[in-house]
């Protein structure tokens, strides 16, 4: 019988240390840099994804691929997506909205609870992580955030949406370091909130 209680302490030891261990090894760590945030983002219209992926939303379109720091390589300096990831918003700037963000983009509008993309509006919800926000387009989001706008109604298909989201905004902003280094990304900064990178 102790032999059976001591195998069993001994499983339970095991499995307790691997559980400390494996939450320990993903702890998140502060972003070394609170200016230079970064959110997770999807905009669903009609059921499909929009993807801004496409090389007319990101930034870097002037010079190079390897900096975003050039004059006129951005339509926002502040606001802006790179590296052909049509799903991680950068932000190098606090207190700016999400309508500032989209609104920035080209044939793109974000304003109240309308999207609107090259001529077609719908009439959206917000959700960041997980919950709605009736703040709409004037949302200022925080770091790592996830954000869904969205025209379902349907709460099946809101919840599909959500469970869609990426969650590759903490790599670029260093939060999850057991994920690796982000790509090289220069910080365009308003000279009074410089970056700290």
């Amino acid at each position: 019988m102790k032999s059976r209680v001591s195998i069993v302490m001994i499983i339970v030891g095991v499995l307790l240390g691997t559980f400390l261990f494996m939450n320990r090894a993903h702890t998140p760590v502060p972003n070394p840099d609170p200016n230079h945030t970064h959110a997770d983002f999807a905009v669903f219209l009609g059921g499909k994804k929009v993807d801004f992926s496409l090389a007319k939303y990101m930034s870097g379109l002037s010079t190079d691929d390897t900096t975003h720091d050039e004059e006129n390589e951005y339509h926002d300096e502040h606001l802006h997506l790179h590296d052909n990831n049509g799903d991680v918003l950068h932000r190098h700037k606090p207190a700016l909205t999400i309508g500032a963000f989209f609104s920035s983009l080209p044939g793109v509008r974000y304003e109240g609870s309308t999207f609107s993309i090259d001529g077609v509006a719908a009439t959206v919800r917000l959700f960041v992580n997980g919950v709605e926000n009736k703040d709409s387009a004037n949302h200022v989001f925080t770091d790592v955030d996830q954000i869904l706008i969205t025209d379902a109604t349907e709460q099946t298909e809101i919840d599909h949406e959500l469970s869609l989201l990426t969650d590759e905004a903490c790599l670029y902003s260093r939060t999850c370091p057991w994920k690796g280094d982000p790509p090289t990304e220069n910080c365009i900064a308003d000279p009074s909130i410089p970056c700290l990178e």
